[in-house]
């Protein structure tokens, strides 16, 4: 059992009558949507470089937020490697779920206000 699970069901009395009626554990998600690939791919160093960036559809969130870095933005797109399945964080109620054009540094240089010379 992994300590999120653990959590979640401690936190939570309607999971944990869940988990003791079926004995089925909370399942266990990665974030993922074509930007967060597209930053995952970036050597960190170079998140750090990439400033100002602004969401938008043609990134695949439906929101206006702005980021000063690339690294901010991931933290803000993943807070976790792992997330409970059913447990909000921010960045999953702006995601267009039906987007899966994968990314490339030239779109996601059209929302950035600097970008490095890769």
């Amino acid at each position: 059992m992994h300590h999120k699970q653990m959590r979640h069901l401690m936190r939570r009395p309607q999971a944990m009558m869940r988990h003791q009626m079926t004995g089925r554990l909370p399942q266990m998600i990665s974030p993922q949507s074509p930007l967060i690939t597209l930053l995952e791919s970036v050597r960190p160093h170079l998140r750090l470089l990439i400033r100002g960036i602004r969401l938008s559809p043609k990134l695949g969130y439906q929101t206006g937020q702005q980021f000063h870095n690339a690294e901010q933005l991931l933290r803000f797109l993943k807070p976790d490697q792992q997330m409970i399945e059913g447990e909000p964080w921010p960045a999953e109620s702006y995601r267009i779920k039906r987007f899966t054009t994968p990314l490339k540094l030239a779109d996601l240089k059209d929302h950035c206000a600097q970008f490095p010379d890769l």
